[in-house]
C-alpha cells in the first residue's frame, strides 16, 4: 500500500501521479504590523478566487485567536492535477504578489485523502443528557464534600462564616484540580479508548 500523505514542501508536479483523491492545503501567514486590515481584505479576495477556481471543493479562512497571530487559509481540490493547475495559475501569482508585501512567515501543508476530516460529525459520540452529567458530577463531588465537612470544617469553626466558606471553597477547588480531575480524566480516557 503506497503512502499518500503529502505534507510540507512538495513538488506539485508529482501530485497528478499519486493524488487521485482530494487534496487539502493549509497555508499559514502572519500579517505585518499595521497591515492587518489590508491583509483581511486580501483574504476575502483569496477566498473568492479559490472558491471559483476549477476543481475547488471549498475554501475557508481561520482567523487567529489573538492579534498578530497566524491566519490559516484552508482549501481543497478534487485531486492533485487541480491543485497543480492552481499552483501554476495567473490568479495565484497575482494573489502571491499582493500578499508578499503585507504578510510574512508562509507555511504550507498539503494532505491527500483526508475524507474523514469532513465526515466525522455523524461518527461523533453523542453528549450525555444533562441529568446524567449532573448525577455523575454529584458522585465525584460528594466524597470531596464529605471529606471537607469531616476534616476541614472543624478546623475552621472559629472563623466568621464568609471566611469559612471562602477557605472551604479554595480547598475544594484545589483538591478538585490536583486529586479528582486527573483521576476522572484517566478513567474517561480509558473508557473512551480502552
Amino acid at each position: 500500500m503506497a503512502d499518500t500523505s503529502l505534507t510540507g514542501a512538495f513538488d506539485t508536479g508529482r501530485l497528478s501521479k499519486v493524488a487521485d483523491a482530494p487534496v487539502t492545503v493549509t497555508v499559514s501567514r502572519t500579517p505585518l504590523p499595521g497591515c492587518e486590515h489590508e491583509f483581511e481584505a486580501w483574504t476575502d479576495r483569496a477566498v473568492a478566487v479559490l472558491a471559483d477556481f476549477p476543481g475547488s471543493l471549498g475554501v475557508g479562512m481561520l482567523r487567529p485567536g489573538e492579534a498578530g497571530g497566524e491566519w490559516h487559509l484552508v482549501f481543497r481540490f478534487v485531486d492533485g492535477l487541480a491543485l497543480r493547475n492552481w499552483d501554476r495559475s495567473p490568479q495565484r501569482a497575482v494573489l502571491l504578489a499582493e500578499v508578499d508585501r503585507i504578510a510574512t512567515d508562509m507555511k504550507v501543508q498539503r494532505t491527500v485523502g483526508v475524507d474523514n476530516w469532513f465526515d466525522l460529525p455523524e461518527r461523533a459520540t453523542p453528549r450525555a443528557r444533562l441529568a446524567n452529567r449532573v448525577l455523575l458530577d454529584a458522585l465525584w463531588v460528594y466524597p470531596l464534600s464529605l471529606g471537607l465537612a469531616l476534616v476541614v470544617s472543624p478546623l475552621l469553626s472559629g472563623m466568621v462564616l464568609w471566611l469559612r466558606v471562602l477557605v472551604s471553597g479554595l480547598v475544594a477547588a484545589f483538591l478538585s484540580q490536583v486529586a479528582v480531575r486527573p483521576v476522572r480524566s484517566r478513567l474517561t480516557r480509558r473508557r473512551r479508548f480502552g
